[in-house]
């Protein structure tokens, strides 16, 4: 696998524990917002970052773009 591919199930982990769900929820989540090409286009940021950082950018991101 990647490094980004292995950086986007870290980020899922991460926001599952953040959020209090489950896997298949943020998946879900993710998908219908189009988080994972976010990942991927963030991935040099978001990895020295801290995760709460990538979390907030995630949430902003989801509340800016509702679907």
């Amino acid at each position: 696998m990647t490094k980004e591919g292995n950086f986007i199930i870290f980020a899922i982990e991460q926001y599952k524990k953040a959020m209090n769900m489950q896997g298949q929820d943020v998946i879900e989540l993710f998908k219908k917002h189009n988080i994972f090409e976010l990942i991927r286009k963030s991935y040099a940021i978001y990895h020295i970052e801290r995760e709460q950082n990538m979390i907030d950018d995630i949430n902003d991101y989801i509340k800016s773009n509702p679907y």
